[in-house]
């Protein structure tokens, strides 16, 4: 019997994350070989070539080239998804793609959204997607990947993120010469933001939930497809050994032990922002008598490299702040970000240790959630904004939808109600707490700690059910 092969499309440092900063891995070492095929620099991925040694393979994804006839097929699916959603996305999803500022991306872009609004109904789309792939499986680098993949014959080909232009050509690749592919989708927000580029045999998900919402974007897939085993980004909470002494965790950051925490997370540079909400709270929190007021964390976006929090912090030294350890080369891409073993650490201490965070509609409210604590969301426009980014749009986005329906956070609809609320949920921490675990329920499969099981299970049935009908590029 043929030894069994595991093939690991990486295209970037959020499926480091997921699979390699948890016990993915080592599940699947025990069942056969693993190989990682990746898109991502050689001194970033050393640390973990270290972790594993010889009992993981590392090949360099092919350097691509994204050519015009496949640029504009991809561009032109995303926009008919968008306009097919309709009211279900609104026009805020469209708003937020802005048109390139370079004159030919620009001409493309224009022509990908004209084309993209005639196509939008679901045998548009479908047409629109084979001519992507059509455009991709003549793109001169296939050769390359095609001759890697049959040479190698893994039993299965799994890719980390499903919205990763790297992962086309693998994933193309495998579907002409009959390898079963798996793609995960990566984040709760995902599906909404339009047609995703990859085709694969079988889309992991989240939860039940997440599997009704690709069904109902994705019409053309069916439900056997489909398979819900969750997210192991969550897995490291439940690692006690992680959690290092308050007093230690409280002395590095120059925190009194004694004084409660608000965790001010950042989003990217698409939350425009951030800084002048990291400094109302600030603000606000200054108007609480000494005795009783709270310290502030600050954790920026580990994809967030820009300078923007400089001078706040410079005008609040009191702010304490936990930089993400992320490691960032190759020209400041955010898709080469790569995490370390030691953020997992540092985040796992900054949520246990904190007891509230404050953001604009992020993840970390699920993070704080599974230590039960409680989270308050930032929705008003701060004062002097120009009206080119409403945060009253953002959550009207669809992956808010259950937010609204289960209410598990605080709302924070002006900067006066930043205190009171913070100090609300300081002294009410039980009040959302059933919210909470609903909305955890809801989102992600549980039970949490047990991810890289499922995750593991899931790739070892796929590679035991064996090849599947090739599928020739036309």
């Amino acid at each position: 019997m043929a030894a069994v092969k595991y093939f690991l499309v990486v295209p970037d440092g959020v499926g480091i994350r997921n699979f390699f900063c948890t016990r993915v891995i080592d599940l699947l070492l025990e069942s056969g070989e693993v190989v990682v095929w990746h898109a991502l620099p050689r001194e970033s991925v050393a640390p973990f070539q270290a972790r594993w040694g010889d009992r993981l393979r590392w090949v360099d994804l092919p350097r691509i080239h994204d050519g015009v006839a496949e640029r504009f097929f991809r561009q032109a699916k995303i926009f008919a998804q968008l306009y097919w959603q309709g009211k279900q996305t609104t026009d805020i999803q469209l708003k937020r793609r802005r048109p390139p500022s370079r004159l030919k991306a620009r001409l493309l872009y224009s022509a990908a959204r004209l084309i993209g609004r005639i196509s939008s109904r679901p045998g548009g789309i479908l047409w629109l997607d084979r001519m992507h792939c059509k455009a991709a499986a003549r793109a001169p680098h296939m050769k390359e990947f095609m001759t890697f993949l049959d040479h190698e014959r893994p039993s299965m080909l799994f890719c980390t993120h499903q919205r990763a232009l790297e992962a086309v050509p693998a994933m193309l690749a495998a579907r002409e010469l009959g390898i079963r592919s798996a793609v995960f989708i990566y984040s709760w927000d995902n599906l909404p933001k339009g047609r995703m580029p990859v085709y694969a045999d079988t889309y992991v998900v989240w939860s039940d939930y997440m599997k009704a919402e690709l069904l109902k974007y994705y019409p053309d897939v069916i439900p056997e497809r489909v398979d819900v085993v969750g997210t192991p980004q969550f897995e490291n909470y439940f690692d006690r050994s992680l959690i290092v002494p308050r007093e230690q965790f409280f002395s590095e950051l120059g925190l009194d032990t004694g004084r409660p925490v608000v965790c001010f997370s950042g989003n990217d540079v698409t939350s425009p922002f951030d800084p002048f909400y990291l400094e109302d709270l600030a603000v606000a929190l200054q108007n609480i008598p000494a005795e009783h007021r709270p310290q502030i964390l600050f954790r920026r976006s580990p994809v967030d490299t820009s300078d923007r929090f400089d001078d706040v912090l410079r005008r609040h030294p009191e702010i304490a702040v936990s930089n993400p350890r992320w490691q960032l080369v190759k020209g400041g891409e955010w898709s080469q970000l790569v995490p370390t073993q030691e953020d997992g650490t540092l985040l796992v201490n900054v949520v246990y240790h904190s007891d509230i965070v404050v953001n604009v509609g992020s993840t970390m409210g699920m993070d704080f959630a599974i230590f039960d604590k409680p989270g308050i969301y930032i929705a008003y426009n701060p004062a002097g904004s120009d009206g080119r980014w409403n945060i009253h749009e953002v959550y009207k986005l669809p992956h808010f939808v259950p937010v609204h329906q289960i209410q598990p956070i605080y709302w924070a609809r002006s900067s006066q109600e930043l205190g009171d609320l913070v100090l609300r949920g300081l002294t009410h921490k039980s009040e959302k707490s059933l919210e909470r675990k609903a909305r955890l329920d809801l989102i992600v499969s549980q039970p949490l700690e047990k991810a890289s099981e499922r995750f593991a299970e899931e790739i070892q049935k796929l590679a035991r059910e064996g090849n599947v009908p090739r599928v020739p590029a036309e």
